[in-house]
């Protein structure tokens, strides 16, 4: 019975943050009610209470699940182990690279980015504040072969994220090309994942020379 009953608990978490999930999507994040997601779901609103606790536990739940950088959480420490030797170089290209192929691909993730900065709200603090805390983790690689180098690798990415963040966005909302770049196209994605790398190949030469 035990085993059953987890089951069931289980399979209803999933419903519920699916149910949470599409109606984020269809009708925006201030369509989130208990209500409302137990009826998408198709159990009662008590469960929400039993699983999650309220509203707002579901919903992180569901952006942990979506999120390109928390989904690199529990990879964190292998990830920085196997990649000191180069300070991080090639984690550096692998990890952007990821992340534009994952944006573009993932309707959720862009809504969530969407959302976050058209929306300000103590959830979406709290996601930006998560996805800080593992940058700084894996920042703290690369830290030391930019110090005192007159490289600034922080603010190169702090330049080149959100950059992806709008090169995606303005394709998929408008469908308009930037500076003749159209990511709808595969091959100019590949350009852009080239130039990233590029941009990150540079830091680290430059810094060490």
């Amino acid at each position: 019975m035990d085993i059953l009953h987890k089951k069931d608990k289980e399979e209803t978490k999933k419903k519920l943050i699916a149910a949470t999930g599409e109606i984020f999507m269809t009708k925006g994040y201030s369509a989130l009610k208990a209500s409302r997601i137990a009826y998408v779901a198709g159990v009662s609103k008590t469960l929400i209470y039993r699983y999650f606790g309220n509203v707002q536990e579901l919903f992180k739940v569901y952006l942990s699940q979506k999120d390109f950088w928390i989904s690199l959480e529990d990879h964190v420490d292998a990830l920085l182990e196997a990649n000191r030797h180069d300070s991080g170089r090639e984690l550096a290209k692998s990890i952007l690279e990821s992340q534009i192929a994952y944006f573009f691909q993932n309707k959720e993730m862009q809504q969530i980015m969407r959302w976050q900065i058209s929306e300000p709200n103590v959830i979406a603090r709290s996601l930006a504040d998560s996805r800080e805390r593992l940058g700084e983790e894996m920042l703290g690689i690369s830290d030391p072969h930019f110090k005192d180098s007159g490289v600034n690798f922080r603010a190169l990415l702090a330049v080149i994220v959100p950059g992806i963040y709008y090169l995606v966005l303005n394709a998929k909302v408008n469908g308009s090309t930037f500076c003749g770049i159209d990511i709808n196209k595969s091959e100019d994605i590949k350009e852009v994942q080239k130039a990233v790398n590029l941009m990150v190949d540079w830091a680290y030469e430059k810094a060490g020379s």
